[in-house]
């Protein structure tokens, strides 16, 4: 959503319903037998996962300078994009829904705390890549947009992150 916004890019939203099991209807599993999000149909055609649709957008709009133009740094964008997906992402679900990666009564605590301690880590990663600028590159791109999405997430989930200023400054 970020990134079509930033391309001026004319899309319609069709949010779904998680817990109402939207993702799991018949015309959703037709389009992403996956069901999950995100999933962008383009002439008909679906495409999932992020970084996929991500690089589909700034390969389509390249006006919107949504990935860096060097192919070394237009690689280590694809990084940080696959970096939100399976290292970000996947820990803000545990802790959004601890039954769906562990059924041993009595862990959700357990998994949300782990969860937690390593988003700490990896927010702090994040925090010491944002030294000196507002942004991953010269100025706001997908990954950007991405990381943004999780740790907006982050914060809906009250994680501890004041030992992250320079994240706090460039991504709220």
């Amino acid at each position: 959503y970020i990134t079509l916004t930033e391309a001026n890019a004319e899309f319609d939203v069709r949010p779904l319903n998680f817990r109402k099991q939207h993702n799991k209807s018949a015309d959703y599993l037709k389009l992403n037998p996956k069901h999950k999000v995100p999933l962008l149909v383009i002439d008909g055609e679906p495409l999932t996962e992020s970084s996929a649709i991500q690089i589909w957008i700034a390969r389509n709009f390249p006006q919107a300078k949504l990935l860096p133009t060097d192919p070394w740094l237009e690689l280590k964008a694809v990084s940080l994009l696959s970096w939100c997906s399976s290292g970000i992402h996947p820990y803000l679900s545990r802790i959004n829904s601890p039954p769906k990666v562990c059924d041993v009564p009595d862990a959700a605590d357990s998994v949300c705390k782990l969860a937690e301690e390593y988003l700490s880590e990896t927010f702090q990663i994040a925090n010491d890549m944002l030294a000196g600028r507002d942004y991953f590159f010269d100025h706001f791109t997908a990954p950007d947009a991405h990381f943004f999405w999780c740790f907006r997430r982050a914060t809906q989930f009250e994680l501890d992150l004041s030992a992250c200023p320079k994240i706090r400054r460039a991504h709220v």
